[in-house]
């Protein structure tokens, strides 16, 4: 199956092997290390990406959506923290931005 690897993971094998997975793999691994709980479990959570092709648009797209999963699914306090702000800063530029242009348009109207 075709993966694309956000971090390292070790898998055990049902023969009692390790197989590993590298951070930023992309490519092939057998199908049961896929199969694996491991695996699963971390394609549900979004630290791995599983697309259905291996053409450069799903891919890029396989890779966003699973980047979305990994912030939704981060319960860490310091990652939510990090959002919060980068959030705020988003709101603050929006809102300078539409004052900005709000009084812009007051001058225009006065001329």
């Amino acid at each position: 199956m075709f993966i694309i690897s956000k971090r390292n993971f070790l898998v055990r094998r049902a023969d009692g092997t390790s197989y590993l997975i590298r951070k930023d793999f992309v490519g092939d691994i057998p199908e049961d290390v896929f199969q694996s709980g491991l695996v699963q479990g971390a394609i549900k959570g979004g630290l791995i990406a599983a697309p259905q092709s291996t053409k450069d648009k799903d891919l890029y797209k396989a890779d966003e959506e699973a980047g979305k999963k990994e912030s939704e699914a981060d319960i860490r306090p310091d990652a939510q923290k990090e959002e919060t702000e980068e959030e705020q800063r988003n709101e603050t530029e929006q809102e300078t931005e539409t004052s900005e242009e709000t009084a812009q348009k007051k001058t225009t109207r006065k001329k």
